[in-house]
């Protein structure tokens, strides 16, 4: 199958419009003033929480198997936001994945309406209302991802007694990411931001760990750290399976990421679908370890 056939973002700038006016914090630069410039010109590497909560290894996320994108994305931001409380003491829990498939039946169903289509995709917003309304699912409780579940409760729904466990574990706060200096911002805060957009990439990186924008997806996948030196850029985490794409890393990047350039990252959060996760009602000002962010590298 054609890597960019496992997209299943839908870009619907309307239905968008219509969660926003549901949300209590819709936009982060509203949400989130008092960050306004706390990550300019700072390398984050917020994915090293990853690192910390896991042995000291990244975890082996399997490949996607369906067009269920948008939870992925989502869902491993919800591992990563897990992660990075964990690792600054704010839980004391052991670190759990959530479980995709319940993101995206409630995405789809019990906030897009998509009940009894078959057809894969999902809006991020859908996604955000879910996961912060509804809640999420460890892993544990259903089993390894598997695209046929995802793709039933796609379109049926999660069961119900699913579907009971997940108010115990919501996302407190989801604010649309609109620049990149929004996103320096949430990073740079240990809040991560799924990316939802149209922009596609080549499939090998460069020298850097960089991807060059090619073609068209429409894709949602994890902003998971930003750098700020002599070509900045945002490292992108995606859920093709532990290997993809191909070639060199920088700084230590999980292997299944890439980095993008300033530039192409901000036309893709233009599109307004990308979202700030949080555990805490806004977005509180938090130190992240020096170990996660360094000034200047070679």
């Amino acid at each position: 199958m054609d890597l960019a056939d496992l997209g299943g973002w839908f870009h619907d700038p309307e239905e968008v419009d219509r969660q926003l006016a549901t949300m209590p914090r819709p936009l982060f630069a509203a949400a989130a003033p008092l960050l306004s410039g706390s990550g300019t010109g700072k390398t984050t590497l917020l994915y090293k929480a990853f690192k910390d909560v896991n042995n000291g290894a990244y975890i082996d996320y399997p490949a996607q198997t369906i067009g269920d994108c948008v939870s992925q994305g989502f869902g491993h931001g919800v591992d990563l936001l897990e992660a990075v409380q964990i690792a600054l003491g704010h839980k004391a829990q052991s670190f759990h994945q959530t479980a995709t498939e319940a993101i995206y039946g409630m995405a789809r169903v019990d906030i897009g309406g998509q009940r009894g289509s078959y057809s894969d995709g999902a809006v991020g917003a859908w996604a955000a209302k879910a996961v912060s309304t509804i809640g999420t699912v460890d892993r544990d409780l259903v089993g390894p991802y598997d695209g046929n579940r995802a793709k039933s409760w796609g379109a049926r729904g999660v069961p119900a007694a699913i579907k009971s466990k997940a108010g115990q574990h919501k996302v407190q706060t989801v604010s649309m990411v609109e620049t990149y200096e929004e996103l320096e911002d949430a990073l740079a805060n240990g809040y991560p931001v799924p990316v939802c957009s149209n922009q596609g990439f080549t499939l090998q990186r460069d020298e850097d760990g960089f991807c060059r924008p090619r073609g068209h997806w429409g894709h949602c996948m994890l902003i998971v750290g930003v750098r700020a030196d002599k070509r900045p850029g945002a490292c992108i985490f995606q859920s093709w399976g532990p290997d993809m794409p191909t070639g060199p890393i920088g700084l230590d990047q999980p292997p299944n990421s890439f980095w993008a350039d300033r530039d192409v990252v901000s036309r893709m959060l233009a599109m307004q679908d990308s979202w700030a996760l949080s555990q805490f009602e806004g977005y509180p000002g938090q130190a992240i370890p020096d170990r996660w962010s360094y000034a200047r590298f070679a």
